[in-house]
C-alpha cells in the first residue's frame, strides 16, 4: 500500500465530507436521525455496556493520547523518521484547535443531560462547551489509532486497531456524551489530519 499516493485524495473527499456534514449538523437537519440512533443505542443498556463504554472511551481522553502521541512521536524521532513526527503533532494541534472552534460556534442541538449515562469516566481535563460537535474522543482517537495502524504493518493489530476505534465510537453514543453526527465529524476530521500527516 503506498500511503504518501492514497493520502493525497483521502485528504480532499475527507475534507469535503467534513464540510458538508458540518453544514448539516449546524443546520439541525440531523437532528431526528441522531436522536433516533441514540435511542436505538440506549435501547439495551445494562451495566455490562455501562462498563464495556467506559473502557472504549479511555483511548479518547486527552490525557491519554497526549501521552501516547508523544511516545509514538518520539519513535518516529529515534528512527530518523522526523518530518513525519513533526507533522503528526502539527494535525493533533490544528485539528484540536478546529474541534474548539466548532464546539464554540457551531450550532449542533446539545444531547439532553439525561440522556447521559453516570459510568462516562471523567477526564482530569474536562471543558464545558456549548455545542458537542465534533467528538473529541473520536477526533483523537482517529488520529492516534490510525497512525498506529499505518505504521504498523501487522494485520491481525490492525483489526484490533479497527475494532477499538469503532468501539470508540459506539461508547460515545451509548453513553450519551454525543450524537453520532458528532462521532463521525470527529472521525473525518481526524481522517483529513491524519491524511495531510502522511501525504507529504
Amino acid at each position: 500500500m503506498n500511503v504518501k499516493r492514497e493520502a493525497d485524495p483521502v485528504f480532499w473527499i475527507s475534507l469535503a465530507a467534513l464540510s458538508l456534514l458540518s453544514l448539516l449538523a449546524g443546520t439541525r437537519l440531523l437532528h431526528p436521525i441522531d436522536l433516533w440512533i441514540l435511542r436505538t443505542a440506549q435501547s439495551g443498556a445494562s451495566e455490562g455496556l455501562d462498563t464495556a463504554a467506559a473502557v472504549f472511551s479511555l483511548p479518547g481522553t486527552l490525557e491519554y493520547v497526549v501521552a501516547a502521541t508523544l511516545v509514538l512521536a518520539s519513535g518516529l524521532f529515534i528512527t530518523k523518521r522526523r518530518a513525519l513526527a513533526g507533522r503528526l503533532l502539527l494535525a493533533f494541534a490544528v485539528t484540536g484547535l478546529l474541534e474548539f472552534a466548532m464546539k464554540l460556534w457551531l450550532p449542533q442541538t446539545p444531547v439532553p443531560p439525561e440522556a447521559a449515562r453516570s459510568a462516562d469516566p471523567t477526564p482530569i481535563l474536562d471543558v464545558n462547551y456549548p455545542y458537542p460537535y465534533p467528538s473529541g474522543h473520536m477526533l483523537r482517537s482517529t488520529i492516534l489509532l490510525g497512525a498506529i495502524l499505518l505504521l504498523w504493518p501487522n494485520r491481525a493489530a490492525r483489526v484490533v486497531l479497527l475494532a477499538v476505534l469503532f468501539g470508540v465510537a459506539a461508547s460515545r453514543v451509548y453513553l450519551g456524551v454525543h450524537w453520532a453526527s458528532d462521532v463521525i465529524g470527529g472521525a473525518l476530521l481526524g481522517i483529513a489530519g491524519l491524511a495531510w500527516a502522511f501525504k507529504k
